[in-house]
């Protein structure tokens, strides 16, 4: 040792209790919060080991290669410099251990004897670990302008930061800062005492020039004071990490490796669990009504959310004035968790717990007493922006089902308009209640004949697709001419296809998405047995609905109902590819494309519907500012197609509002829900006098290309 021997044991016995106490509460709560997800409801199929293998790809490239942070582009560099400059620099916490027991002199053994062409791997180390240090100050520095520029005091609601735990948020910076400096300063000391194990530290060198002349013994002190600082700073950012929004750093590696390895993004199918009603018994519950009834990876998703609130700045919901923002949801849920935990864990009584267990996780009415206001749970369009844009995976759109199951199934609380929509499906086999008789009404006015397709009978050989018309195309009069001009795309390319006609019923996805789930199994599995008893397993199914191929293709299979399902977007565009269809008509007209949630964001169809409308001769085709992924709801998602919104901006006029803006003539859409509602946001503009009657119209593809082309020869080559 290198030092006075009163320094000596002041230096080791300070390190050891920072190091001891620090060490201990760190772990006491790394156990209780092991503990508290193993309190909540297990999931098996959701477990580490089931999914490792199947997940491990999608977490490495999504926690080491910051994918979906470096999507904006800014704050994504940011992270990235200091999260890879926290990798690097785990290498000094060894560097502290041997200068706490050696002195400043201490140097990590066999790197300096490691040469490669006349490098050492000393040298490699300290300048990665100065460079990396130089990038996390550059980092911070960047976080904290972000911070200061959008600080909701003065910003207000548009801040994505507004709800967020401000003064955690600059803690953090504060303390990685801390950490950099005295890194640099114990470096600095040894460059000071020329027993630095490298000259290739460039900004360690600088600080050593700054602490050359002090008296040896002096700078002996400064170096066992900031050693003992450092290690209590790491300490304390360990503990505090444990205790905050900072969590994500532990807790991000498990939540990846449970994901469902059917799953490679959290978005598409809605996890199913099967309901026998005839099971069922006074202790039964369906859906979330209770923190702890949640499962262990939603526990995880809780503790993980950093606040940074992307999800926020991106909601539908949020953007339009409603109170619903997927952050500070996530954050209510957290911080509920967290005060039931003593209880969860046994170390509390009923009676100690007392008003925790009473109070509802959803209230009863807006402005109730409740985790989770009324109006928040109801506010959503489940349109996966707020998964699609969180950085760490949260899985908002299913927490916000899981409630919804309980308040439909267990309560009967959901908006009373809603319960309409949910009789005529259960009565009708349809939302609007018209009835299965009607559902081949759209078919009079065709030139050809459509084959019918009767359960109980397998279809002919010669038919290769089954168009599944859906509820809207089959009863809604704006819908039937969608419904008409795709008929007659593929029957002019030469698609040979069937129709269930009258034999066909609602999928249940509105009945789902209001969390009505035991009226969405008993039409999927009466629907999974219509379809194969035709043979539609062995055809392609065709789907206009977004809603409805999201269902049949991601959701049917949970009820034994595998089927090859297109949108019809995918199969026109590929018609026009092969030459099949093609665009004989000049349009001189400015198109922009609506993309429909649930076919982008939820099933990554982008490029095929645009490919369709630029098939036109003519068009002049523009995007909207938030398109594909980033595409803004119409408002129809959630089954608030068939709710009231009298909370803030309506959703469809904040979107057209954005479609005028491109000065378009026509706004195409894939999705006969986005359909109606872009139409209706059109018609209150209006209204309003923003734009003159007739300026803007809607069309699906389906409509754009019929529009584009004359009516070529029957085309009789099959695509399959």
């Amino acid at each position: 040792m290198d030092s006075e021997p009163l320094l000596v044991i002041l230096r080791i016995v300070a390190g050891l209790v920072v190091i001891g106490v620090g060490g201990a509460l760190a772990l006491r709560r790394g156990q209780e919060l092991y503990e508290l997800t193993r309190a909540a409801a297990p999931a098996p199929e959701r477990s580490i080991r089931n999914a490792f293998s199947a997940n491990v790809r999608n977490a490495v490239t999504n926690i080491f290669g910051n994918r979906k942070l470096l999507r904006w582009s800014l704050p994504g560099v940011a992270h990235f410099w200091v999260m890879w400059a926290f990798f690097v620099l785990q290498t000094t916490l060894l560097e502290a251990a041997g200068e706490l027991f050696v002195g400043p002199s201490f140097q990590l053994p066999f790197l300096a004897s490691i040469q490669v062409a006349g490098i050492s791997a000393y040298d490699v180390l300290g300048f990665l670990q100065d460079a990396f240090g130089v990038l996390s100050v550059l980092g911070i520095a960047i976080f904290a302008v972000i911070r200061w520029s959008q600080d909701p005091r003065r910003t207000g609601r548009s801040s994505r930061f507004a709800g967020s735990n401000l003064r955690q948020g600059w803690w953090v910076l504060a303390a990685e800062f801390l950490v950099i400096w005295t890194i640099w300063t114990a470096h600095g000391i040894r460059f000071a005492e020329d027993h630095a194990p490298t000259q290739a530290a460039f900004v360690s060198s600088a600080f050593g020039d700054a602490l050359a002349g002090i008296d040896p013994t002096t700078l002996e002190w400064v170096a066992a004071v900031n050693l003992v600082v450092h290690l209590a700073i790491v300490l304390w950012f360990l503990n505090f990490t444990l205790r905050s929004k900072h969590l994500h750093i532990l807790t991000i590696p498990f939540q990846e490796l449970s994901r469902d390895p059917e799953r490679d993004k959290a978005l598409g199918k809605l996890s199913t669990t099967p309901i026998d009603m005839e099971a069922m018994d006074e202790d039964t519950v369906l859906g979330v009504g209770a923190v702890e009834q949640f499962t262990f990876d939603k526990f995880l998703d809780f503790m993980t959310c950093t606040e940074c609130g992307r999800c926020q700045s991106q909601c539908p919901a949020w953007n339009t004035g409603k109170p619903l923002s997927p952050k500070m949801l996530v954050m209510d849920l957290r911080d509920h968790m967290y005060d039931k935990g003593d209880w969860l864990l046994g170390r509390e009584s009923d009676e100690e717990a007392g008003d925790l267990l009473s109070l509802p996780l959803v209230s009863d009415s807006p402005g109730g007493e409740g985790v989770i206001d009324y109006d928040v749970l109801w506010s959503c369009t489940t349109c996966g922006a707020c998964v699609e844009e969180c950085p760490v995976d949260i899985q908002h759109v299913d927490t916000i089902m899981d409630m919804r199951r309980y308040k439909a199934m267990m309560e009967s609380s959901f908006p009373q308009e809603a319960g309409v929509m949910l009789r005529n499906v259960e009565n009708s086999g349809d939302p609007w209640g018209v009835g299965q008789a009607r559902r081949e009404d759209w078919t009079d006015g065709l030139d050809f004949d459509i084959p019918r397709a009767v359960p109980g009978t397998t279809l002919d050989d010669d038919v290769t697709h089954l168009l599944w018309v859906g509820c809207s195309g089959s009863v809604d009069d704006r819908s039937k001419k969608i419904t008409v001009a795709t008929a007659e795309l593929l029957h002019d390319a030469g698609v040979s296809f069937a129709i269930l006609g009258n034999n066909e019923t609602c999928t249940g996805d509105p009945a789902r998405r209001l969390g009505m789930e035991y009226i969405f199994q008993m039409l999927a599995e009466a629907n999974v047995e219509n379809l194969k008893s035709v043979g539609a397993d062995k055809k392609t199914i065709i789907t206009r609905c977004a809603h409805c191929f999201n269902a049949i293709k991601n959701e049917y299979p949970d009820f034994d109902g595998h089927f090859e399902v297109v949108h019809h977007s995918q199969l026109l565009a590929r018609l026009v590819e092969e030459g099949r269809l093609e665009g004989t008509e000049t349009l001189d007209q400015r198109v922009t494309y609506h993309d429909p949630c649930y076919l982008g964001r939820h099933n990554e169809v982008y490029d095929e519907p645009r490919a369709v409308v630029a098939a036109v001769p003519g068009i002049d085709a523009v995007e909207m500012e938030r398109s594909r992924a980033s595409g803004f709801c119409c408002g129809a998602g959630g089954a608030r197609m068939y709710m009231e919104e009298d909370i803030g901006e309506r959703v469809n006029v904040n979107r057209v509002k954005e479609v005028i803006d491109t000065g378009a003539d026509i706004v195409a859409t894939g999705c006969p829900f986005c359909v109606t509602m872009l139409t209706d946001g059109i018609a209150d503009q209006v209204q309003d006098g923003v734009i003159p009657d007739g300026s803007l119209e809607v069309l699906d593809i389906a409509e754009v290309l019929s529009r584009g082309r004359r009516r070529l020869p029957l085309v009789t080559a099959d695509p399959d």
